[in-house]
């Protein structure tokens, strides 16, 4: 998608980080059938401020609106990555994805908003073989498919 700046977060940025995530994965967008919201996670503003400030935490933006967000822990795992529901499928995800290049990405697979398990792995990692899961039954590991 053309226009996109792609960018790491800063402290000042948490209001809009906190606001985007919560309409689309704490079911703020549901109310007025937004495609693409549902109601999967809450994400704390506490633990914003640690992803911004401990991790790395990339957001996309189109006219300084956040548009997608994603968040790589210290040790390179991929803990989120979430594009509005409205600008799916233009790139933004496999942008943010190439940009982040996580070694291992950690998937909830029983979201609302559909399963990222295909998305994943069109874009070259492969479900994790042990353990094939998280310490959670919902959580799914991904890492680089090896050439």
């Amino acid at each position: 998608m053309d226009g996109v700046e792609y960018r790491i977060a800063q402290e000042a940025d948490l209001p809009a980080i906190s606001a985007f995530v919560d309409f689309w994965l704490a079911g703020r967008g549901l109310a007025d059938n937004v495609p693409g919201s549902a109601h999967d996670y809450f994400v704390p503003a506490g633990r914003h401020l640690k992803y911004v400030t401990k991790y790395t935490t990339l957001i996309a933006l189109i006219h300084n609106h956040i548009i997608g967000w994603a968040v790589k822990t210290h040790l390179g795992v991929l803990i989120h990555l979430l594009v509005a529901g409205t600008c799916r499928h233009q790139g933004i995800g496999s942008k943010m994805l190439d940009l982040m290049d996580p070694d291992t990405i950690r998937s909830k697979t029983d979201q609302a908003a559909g399963d990222p398990a295909q998305f994943y792995e069109d874009r070259g990692y492969a479900r994790a073989p042990m353990p094939p899961r998280g310490i959670r039954h919902n959580i799914e590991l991904f890492v680089k498919k090896t050439v």
